[in-house]
């Protein structure tokens, strides 16, 4: 498929609701996971869950935030001064970089230890296996409660290019959405870049979804990947 770059609208708060998760064999446990809070095991009370771009890590932090009234962190790189152990964070997009410095990394770790607070982080790859300069963030990542979210299958896909589509009130029919499914690539940019462009597509030619058009978007490329 060739690669067009497009922009993302931002979830409305509702898309990000609970009852609007779609459970798959490929989220299952990251869902479960969420819903087990506060019972999550450890010297630290955290949950790592990790998986492609796109893929729920943000829709999960979403219903785990509405629960615990969680403070979403991007960065460490201003100090850890703000970060109260009593309270719950989101560490989102959590990777060896500037962002995140492993040794205010480590003193949140270390700060989390045994206290009442609770972390939940996200990560496109599994962050014990990211190249971190500490030994002990490696090792205290190693033993965190992690889930990993893996590619959708047809059923999965099927049910995020509906929702996806609803999200922009757009009517998909359901041979439209059984095309793509049969012929797209599997995975969750994919799905997200399809239906921007079925919906570019329509705003620009004043007409319904129809087969056509996904048809010209599959093979033309039209609809893209990052």
């Amino acid at each position: 498929m060739t690669i067009r770059q497009t922009t993302l609208d931002f979830p409305t708060p509702d898309n990000h609701a609970r009852r609007r998760f779609i459970i798959g064999a490929c989220n299952a446990m990251a869902a479960d996971w969420i819903d087990r809070w506060p019972e999550w095991p450890g010297m630290i009370r955290a949950l790592i869950i990790h998986g492609p771009r796109c893929s729920g890590k943000t829709h999960l932090a979403s219903i785990w935030s509405e629960s615990t009234s969680a403070t979403t962190l991007t960065h460490l790189k201003d100090g850890i001064d703000h970060v109260n152990p009593a309270n719950h964070y989101v560490l989102d997009g959590i990777a060896p970089n500037a962002n995140w410095p492993d040794d205010m990394l480590f003193l949140v770790l270390t700060r989390f230890t045994g206290a009442e607070g609770s972390l939940l982080l996200l990560a496109d790859q599994s962050p014990a296996s990211m190249p971190w300069k500490l030994a002990d963030v490696t090792s205290r990542l190693a033993v965190m409660n992690t889930a990993q979210i893996t590619t959708p299958d047809d059923a999965m896909l099927h049910d995020l290019l509906q929702k996806l589509a609803d999200d922009k009130g757009l009517a998909l029919d359901e041979d439209i959405i059984a095309y793509m499914v049969k012929r797209m690539e599997r995975g969750y940019e994919t799905a997200v870049q399809t239906i921007q462009a079925l919906d570019e597509m329509s705003i620009t030619e004043k007409k319904k979804v129809n087969l056509a058009m996904a048809r010209k978007i599959l093979n033309n490329g039209q609809a893209t990947l990052f």
